[in-house]
């Protein structure tokens, strides 16, 4: 499905970008030539016919998605309308590199920064600061992507703009996104399995980890299991050893977590963190359960507390 909505986003901006925005269409009822104004459409960024490659397309449109729109923001201010695109852009950010995404969020807050102080009764830096924390800090989005809002929260400390509390509020979370980065070494912790044999995070090998935050009777921790287990794909690659599913429990009581573990597959390594390090925020940054990272064969992390679709597709391909 994600893969859908990036090819509907880019054949959008591919194709949308000539759209009709503020042009009239005519008929002739008699001799009484009639003109009616089209609905406005978003002005999607024009990706230049020479790009053909999908993958610098995305790069592009997610570079210059908002060049149209900033150019003359008085033109579309429907909240719908903008929220609509914003969708597409968090959903072209989900695809490309950490370092694209970064560019272009940078690029988004300098238009809307330049935006207020020519046009300050329309106040878009506000709306797009809305729309940033909505999609990709709020941990129930399925956009959410700390490297997509950690500019956001730069900018917010860099700049006078904000007021105190969004400020404060910045200061608190910088440091716990900037936790376990994408490209960086996870933090290595001690888990313990059922049975009381204690290992490390790093010690398990295989080219690729799942590390799964979950608790017992979470109605969503289910769905992640029920959707790893009924993926051949992964299925194949357990079974290969190429992947190595480690399903940790990071909180204190055990009680209810005994009781469940019939529901984790066998060949999973099950475990919980009996000295309590996880619940204090100061190696991973668990605002919310479930919560899922892909790691390499070096523990590097490749996704970060990724939603469950775009983990899968990525370890479908």
């Amino acid at each position: 499905m994600k893969r859908f909505l990036i090819c509907v986003a880019i054949a959008a901006c591919l194709t949308a970008c000539g759209g009709n925005n503020g042009s009239k269409t005519a008929s002739k009822q008699g001799n009484v030539e009639q003109t009616a104004a089209a609905p406005k459409k978003f002005p999607y960024p024009e990706v230049p016919s020479y790009i053909g490659e999908a993958s610098a397309a995305r790069d592009y449109a997610a570079g210059h998605f908002w060049d149209r729109f900033f150019a003359s923001p008085k033109d579309y201010q429907d909240r719908d309308l903008i929220e609509g695109a914003f969708a597409g852009y968090a959903t072209i950010l989900n695809s490309v590199s950490p370092e694209v995404s970064r560019k272009a969020q940078e690029h988004l807050l300098a238009l809307a920064e330049k935006s207020l102080k020519e046009w300050p009764e329309g106040d878009m830096l506000s709306l797009m600061l809305e729309f940033c924390g909505h999609y990709f800090d709020d941990p129930n989005s399925p956009y959410r992507d700390e490297e997509c809002y950690l500019p956001v929260v730069e900018w917010i400390l860099s700049s006078d703009l904000p007021d105190e509390a969004s400020k404060a509020r910045a200061a608190y979370l910088k440091p716990l996104i900037s936790l376990n980065r994408p490209g960086t070494v996870a933090n290595d912790f001690t888990y313990t399995t059922a049975t009381g044999r204690r290992g490390t995070l790093h010690k398990v090998k295989a080219e690729r980890t799942l590390l799964f935050f979950s608790n017992p009777g979470c109605a969503n921790c289910k769905e992640i299991i029920d959707a790893l287990s009924n993926s051949p794909r992964i299925g194949s690659m357990i079974a290969d050893g190429t992947l190595k599913v480690v399903n940790i429990y990071p909180d204190a009581d055990l009680t209810e977590w005994y009781k469940y573990l019939s529901h984790y597959p066998e060949e999973w390594i099950t475990g919980f963190d009996a000295e309590g390090v996880l619940n204090a925020n100061t190696i991973y940054y668990l605002r919310a359960i479930p919560s899922l990272y892909l790691l390499d064969a070096d523990k590097r992390v490749i996704l970060k507390d990724a939603p469950l679709e775009r983990l899968l597709e990525h370890l479908e391909q």
